[in-house]
């Protein structure tokens, strides 16, 4: 089974009916672990983010944040990430757009060893993770 970590704005697209924004690749990956033939990390970080632009009013979730998190949660080949001691500590080695949400994130992928789905020129330019895209 093919293993990924996701960037904030591919879960949020997948989620969020913003499918179009997501290459073909990407869309497949979330389409293979709904049918449980794929499996994706999501780090809590992300989540953060998500609070963040959600209460800011900077994204439109279309149900409250706490439910959309519940669902997340229920989806067997999705799994949250907590950012623990590992990731920070990694985190700290990256500076590519001076966004901590997106230095964890790849910090997450480089601790699991895992590719990282996004779409982010600054994550892929930087060359410190296997993008996915």
């Amino acid at each position: 089974m093919s293993v990924y970590v996701t960037d904030t704005h591919a879960l949020l697209w997948y989620f969020t009916s913003q499918r179009r924004m997501l290459s073909k690749r990407a869309f497949e990956v979330f389409e293979r672990a709904e049918r449980y033939e794929a499996f994706i990390y999501i780090p809590v970080v992300s989540l953060w983010e998500v609070s963040r632009l959600d209460h800011v009013g900077a994204i439109e979730l279309h149900e409250p944040f706490e439910d959309w998190v519940d669902a997340l949660s229920v989806q067997p080949c999705f799994e949250f990430v907590p950012l623990d001691e590992r990731v920070i500590i990694e985190s700290r080695r990256y500076n590519f757009n001076r966004d901590i949400f997106d230095a964890a994130i790849v910090a997450t992928a480089i601790v699991k060893d895992l590719p990282l789905i996004t779409r982010d020129n600054a994550i892929t330019d930087s060359g410190v993770v296997e993008v996915y895209w």
